[in-house]
Formats: C-alpha cells, sequence, structure tokens
C-alpha cells in the first residue's frame, strides 16, 4: 500500500511540475492600427529573457501594392541589449526582411529559402541616445502577413 502511495504522489508532482513548465511559454497577439486586425504574435519563453519589447508595430500598402510591415523593439533601458536571437515566422512568404539598427557586432540575419523564416542574432545592440527603439524590422510582402515572433519578453501596452 505505501508502494502505491508513493507512485501516486510521485505522478501527482511530475503532473505539477509539467503544468509549470507549459506556463513558461505564453503567446500575446499584436493588432494593427484598427484594433481588429492580428498583425503579429509574440511568443514569450519566460525562462529565458531578453529586455527586448514589443514597442509598436505598423502594416501599410506602399506605391507598389506591397505591404510593409514594421516591427519596433526596445526597452525603457538605456544601456545596450547584449544576446539578441529573435526568431520570425510568417503566415505567407515575403520578398524581403531589413532590420535598422545603430550598431551590431556579430550579427546573423538570415531568410530562409521558403521566405517563410527569418533569424536574427546579435550581441550587443545599442541604441541611439534618447531612443526606446533599439531595432527594428521592416517586412516586406505581396500580401497582408500575420508574423510569430519569438526572443522577446513581451508587448508593450
Amino acid at each position: 500500500m505505501k508502494q502505491l502511495l508513493i507512485v501516486v504522489l510521485c505522478f501527482l508532482a511530475l503532473n505539477a511540475r509539467c503544468q509549470d513548465k507549459a506556463t513558461d511559454v505564453k503567446e500575446l497577439k499584436v493588432y494593427g492600427r484598427d484594433g481588429k486586425f492580428v498583425t503579429g504574435k509574440v511568443i514569450v519563453n519566460r525562462t529565458k529573457t531578453t529586455k527586448l519589447l514589443l514597442l509598436k508595430s505598423i502594416q501599410k500598402k506602399d506605391t507598389s501594392n506591397n505591404y510593409i510591415t514594421t516591427f519596433y523593439l526596445g526597452n525603457k533601458e538605456t544601456t545596450a541589449v547584449a544576446g539578441v536571437l529573435i526568431l520570425m515566422k510568417f503566415s505567407k512568404p515575403v520578398i524581403a526582411v531589413m532590420p535598422s539598427f545603430t550598431a551590431a557586432f556579430n550579427n546573423v540575419n538570415a531568410l530562409a529559402e521558403d521566405h517563410l523564416t527569418y533569424i536574427f542574432k546579435a550581441n550587443p545592440l545599442n541604441r541611439d541616445p534618447g531612443s526606446a527603439v533599439v531595432i527594428s524590422f521592416a517586412i516586406k510582402s505581396k500580401d497582408k502577413i500575420t508574423t510569430e515572433i519569438s526572443g522577446l519578453d513581451g508587448v508593450l501596452p
């Protein structure tokens, strides 16, 4: 009987631990200017902090009928952001992803061959003095896209 009780307690402890790990990842929706259209999702892994937040996103059509979706990332600190690893997954293929930042050393930015995934890695990222924005990404596409972004700590309200 004791062995059965021990097995049940171990199972309950393991189950509780698995539920804690499941809540370490959080999904936040990002809405466009109208508050109706979802332009993206931010996947937050609470066990890995980056000190980067999504500050603002804009999606608009340019003169050649392409959509430009811009994500502004940053925080309210004044120091450089180290250990940046951002992964973007797109709902439809994109034409190009153009990062904009002041200075980055040892950076990697690559759009996958299928144009559905983009990875950006840099260490460290400095900001312009007096600016909350550390980096922005302008994404050019033929259609409206939804972008899933991993590697951020959240969305600035």
